[in-house]
């Protein structure tokens, strides 16, 4: 063969390639935008359902906490300490009662650390 028929032939394969890419990445792109419009309507959707369930409801809707990447470390243990303090006299305090309701006697772990916390079962 002579020189040029190579050159041809090498410039029509890469031109082919070349658009055989050109069209599956204009595919790829198109379905993208497909897609994207789906998920946008299907989030407009979510949001107007969720705003019609949330209007039903006499208490509001829990808000997420603000994220707590910037909160000094003293601060974000003190906070869990708090709740957790606040959740463990709950707990007690919902034993205490549960077992004040059913005439069981109190373990004597939960009257003392009822007794430390300021509740008193009387």
């Amino acid at each position: 063969m002579l020189w040029w028929s190579w050159v041809l032939l090498w410039t029509v394969l890469v031109l082919l390639g070349a658009a055989f890419l050109g069209l599956m990445l204009w595919r790829l792109v198109k379905t993208f935008f497909a897609l994207l419009r789906d998920t946008e309507s299907a989030a407009a959707e979510f949001s107007q359902r969720w705003e019609d369930a949330a209007a039903g409801v006499q208490r509001p809707v829990r808000v997420a906490p603000d994220p707590a990447l910037f909160t000094p470390v003293g601060q974000a243990v003190a906070d869990y300490r708090a709740g957790r303090d606040q959740r463990e006299t709950a707990r007690l305090r919902r034993r205490i009662e549960r077992k004040d309701r059913m005439g069981r006697p109190q373990r004597i772990g939960d009257i003392r650390r009822a007794e430390r916390k300021g509740m008193f079962n009387g």
